[in-house]
């Protein structure tokens, strides 16, 4: 992330991940610049990944870096419009 003063851009994505890979699609998510948490869950989606970036084209960057993972089948991604810690 830049020294800019303007709010990052933070989305949630939800991946579904094949039988067998989530130890590697875990190890490659942490070397993704901008993602700044990942836990296994459960329901509907196997993993969730929170990504800060400067830009839109930054995140689209980063979720075709989550695509191209060897193991993922399939992604949602939820832009955060407001967030309330």
């Amino acid at each position: 992330m830049s020294a800019n003063k303007r709010k990052p851009i933070c989305a949630y994505i939800l991946i579904n991940v094949k039988l067998g890979f989530t130890d590697d699609v875990l190890a490659k998510l942490k070397n993704i610049p901008g993602i700044t948490s990942v836990a296994v869950i459960t329901g509907e989606y196997d993993v969730i990944a929170r990504v800060e970036t400067d830009s839109l084209e930054e995140m689209h960057d980063r979720t075709l870096d989550i695509h191209v993972i060897d193991g993922i089948y399939e992604t949602t991604t939820s832009i955060i419009q407001l967030e309330f810690t």
